[in-house]
């Protein structure tokens, strides 16, 4: 079997996993992240390091085709939102990257 490591999958395939709440999905309870819930809390930088945390575990869990390379939270304080900004390759070409950007 064939791992599709073209960028524009792994891209979405990261988007998805990163924007569902863990424990929505019935055969996969421990799918996605609680960065939703985390909005809930007092942002700043542990919230920020919270959110690192869960993103950085989940990618490796659930995308093992994805290397992240860098990673950044930043918190909107005004607007009680963070964004995500996101490099990541493929484990099967390093030199070409995709951005993410994401709004919670």
């Amino acid at each position: 079997v064939t791992q599709n490591t073209d960028l524009g999958a792994l891209r979405d395939g990261v988007i998805q996993l990163l924007l569902t709440t863990r424990g929505s999905r019935v055969m996969r309870p421990d799918f996605g992240t609680d960065i939703h819930a985390s909005l809930f809390e007092p942002l700043g930088r542990d919230v920020a390091a919270k959110i690192k945390s869960q993103i950085i575990s989940s990618i490796a869990k659930y995308e093992p085709r994805v290397v992240v390379k860098s990673l950044r939270v930043l918190p909107l304080y005004d607007l009680q939102k963070i964004k995500i900004f996101l490099k990541i390759t493929s484990k099967n070409d390093l030199l070409t990257g995709e951005n993410i950007e994401i709004l919670i």
